[in-house]
């Protein structure tokens, strides 16, 4: 509605500022569990890029183990970027057969970590102990 309106009129004021913030947050986190080599992040130099989401490749075939005992520990992971191809309605018009190996290799790999802009300094902080500790764990 209205209100609504108005509030996202407000904040395209600081938009510059918000994405600046997000990128250097998530920047911060991928540095910090850069030692973690079972988790691959995407990072771009380009600044126009703003982190909307803080993704990462498993490569230790350990995702939903990942996932589960992040969660035990108060951090709630997720999958996201379900193929096309996977979803019964596109298996009935035929698509369920798609060759996208690339496709399936991130969707079967990857782990979506809480990230938003409002989220506070110390949330962040406990993400990478939290993250750190369950990655040693699986070692």
């Amino acid at each position: 509605g209205e209100v609504e309106c108005a509030l996202g009129s407000k904040l395209l004021d600081r938009i510059d500022e918000i994405n600046l913030q997000k990128r250097q947050r998530a920047l911060a986190v991928i540095d910090a569990l850069g030692d973690c080599p079972e988790l691959i992040f995407h990072r771009e130099e380009s600044t126009r890029h703003n982190y909307h989401l803080l993704v990462a490749q498993v490569v230790n075939g350990k995702r939903n183990i990942i996932i589960s005992k992040m969660l035990e520990a108060g951090v709630q992971c997720v999958v996201q970027y379900y193929p096309l191809n996977r979803y019964d309605f596109y298996k009935k018009l035929g698509y369920g057969e798609a060759d996208c190996p690339n496709t399936n290799q991130f969707f079967d790999n990857m782990i979506s970590f809480p990230f938003h802009h409002m989220m506070e300094e110390d949330t962040f902080a406990k993400l990478i102990v939290i993250t750190k500790n369950v990655i040693s764990k699986l070692q």
